[in-house]
């Protein structure tokens, strides 16, 4: 099968490799998407991935073969790449210790992900995609994933305005998810065009272009002078943690969502007299795949303006694919069709 092998920092190889067979309790996906995370793209810039490793984690696909013991699958299934619940005795959380590090363990690769043609999973791991819902939309369920379990964390409440900083995936689908959740408004920060309009699309209350707008100003305008209860930073900008934490109200909170890879700017007595609070929230647990999958049925998640005609790629647009991504300007989303 083909699949893009990492051989170096910022390097894919598109190569042949052998097909997976699948264990006794495993299914053998063929997969329709990949999307490209931006933990994909970190792993890519950054040297994090072990040669020979094949990324991706955002996949949806087709069980093509089953192994013996599995009984809950069969050939025809459409599946998510993940959201299962472990069986008794296995290790459900994301993290692998008390001083887990997302940069030094959490990035690290060395099995084969979803850019590839086939990928194996245990049959626990996948979950079906409910009738009704498309390829384009279910192939965002990670990421979506990752927003439910954001807001899950945080203090947000019906009835909060928020602002989201960031129009990337994670963004617009943590905005979509807080209107789902009974927002009475949610304020976008996103300086490229295209991530801007989608936001609008998808529902922001108003955009704010950080670049050309002092955007806490606006946002303390808008609130009234104190500030939003919660800023959900998307970002990890150089500025946007400092930004956040300056639009929330006292007691507000400033909950992070993306990692940032170089060091970010703080003037902690700009916001330290508020008594605000800082939270973060990393990756998903199973009940936050199973709501996005009910959301994504309901009608209330919209791929709209995320992944377009645009958005998909083959093969021979991987490598200048990932290397646009290191600075996204014009794509919201990217889709590898294998």
């Amino acid at each position: 099968m083909k699949a893009a092998v990492m051989r170096g920092t910022q390097q894919f190889a598109i190569e042949d490799i052998p097909t997976p067979e699948p264990g006794p309790n495993q299914v053998l996906i063929k997969i329709r998407y990949s999307a490209i995370c931006g933990s994909d793209v970190h792993r890519f810039q950054y040297g994090m991935a072990n040669s020979g490793s094949v990324l991706g984690h955002e996949y949806i696909g087709e069980v093509v073969q089953t192994g013996q013991d599995v009984t809950r699958l069969k050939e025809g299934d459409r599946i998510v790449g993940g959201g299962g619940t472990p069986p008794v005795g296995m290790q459900g959380t994301v993290s692998a210790g008390e001083r887990y590090s997302a940069r030094t363990v959490g990035v690290e690769a060395t099995r084969i992900g979803g850019f590839a043609e086939y990928v194996t999973m245990d049959e626990w791991r996948p979950l079906m995609i409910p009738d009704g819902v498309s390829d384009e939309l279910a192939v965002l369920a990670e990421p979506a994933s990752i927003a439910v379990h954001a807001i899950r964390n945080s203090k947000f409440k019906i009835g909060d305005s928020a602002v989201v900083m960031g129009a990337g995936p994670i963004g617009l689908l943590t905005m979509q998810v807080l209107n789902a959740g009974g927002a009475s408004a949610v304020y976008v920060s996103e300086p490229a065009p295209a991530r801007a309009e989608a936001a609008r699309v998808l529902g922001a209350t108003l955009v704010i272009d950080p670049v050309n707008e002092d955007a806490v100003a606006r946002v303390l305008e808008l609130s009234g002078g104190p500030g939003v209860p919660i800023a959900f930073d998307a970002a990890a900008a150089k500025q946007t943690f400092q930004q956040g934490l300056e639009m929330v109200r006292r007691n507000g909170q400033l909950l992070l969502i993306s990692m940032a890879w170089e060091d970010v700017d703080l003037q902690t007595v700009d916001w330290i007299g508020r008594e605000v609070e800082m939270k973060a929230s990393y990756g998903s647990a199973p009940n936050d795949w199973q709501t996005v999958l009910n959301l994504m049925e309901r009608g209330q998640l919209s791929e709209k303006s995320m992944i377009t005609d645009d958005s998909f790629i083959g093969w021979d647009e991987m490598q200048v694919s990932m290397e646009r991504l290191m600075k996204p300007d014009e794509h919201v989303q990217l889709v590898l069709v294998p």
